[in-house]
């Protein structure tokens, strides 16, 4: 999903030219980040739903997800856990694929900025806490049991 939007279609098909007008290069995109990942996470699940339009309550209308709330819920999952070795692993793996190349997961901010990330996962971490303390099911998974299964074949 991310390649596609980023590269074309037919760069699933064979290695991306890198040509001026592709969304990477207009976004001076050259790595996944957490929102990234969150947001091919839930358009995958979009498309594999009954769902075919985002509402602006961001509730599908046949699935009844909120895939706002899904969105959310993956990239907060994402960033708490973002220095974990299974996530760089992951986002190694995702960045060879969609750029062709590993890129490193920790080199995300350009040279020159300040690098926030230490306070934003305290932060994201006393959100999870709080979280844990008020309910016993995670967003996510209460969100994807509300799916209605398909029958049996």
């Amino acid at each position: 999903i991310l390649r596609a939007s980023l590269y074309g279609v037919t760069s699933l098909h064979q290695e991306p030219c890198g040509g001026s007008k592709t969304n990477a290069r207009k976004w001076s995109f050259q790595q996944v980040t957490p929102g990234s990942i969150a947001w091919a996470a839930v358009i995958a699940i979009f498309l594999l739903l009954p769902d075919t339009e985002f509402p602006g309550s961001g509730v599908g209308k046949s699935s009844t997800i909120n895939y706002k709330d899904l969105f959310f819920q993956y990239k907060k999952l994402l960033i708490t856990k973002w220095e974990t070795k299974r996530i760089k692993n992951i986002t190694t793996n995702i960045n060879r694929y969609v750029f062709g190349v590993a890129k490193l997961s920790t080199s995300m901010d350009p040279a020159g900025t300040e690098d926030f990330s230490e306070e934003i996962n305290r932060a994201m971490l006393a959100l999870d806490m709080e979280t844990d303390s008020k309910e016993d099911t995670p967003p996510v998974l209460s969100a994807l049991s509300s799916v209605p299964s398909a029958a049996p074949v």
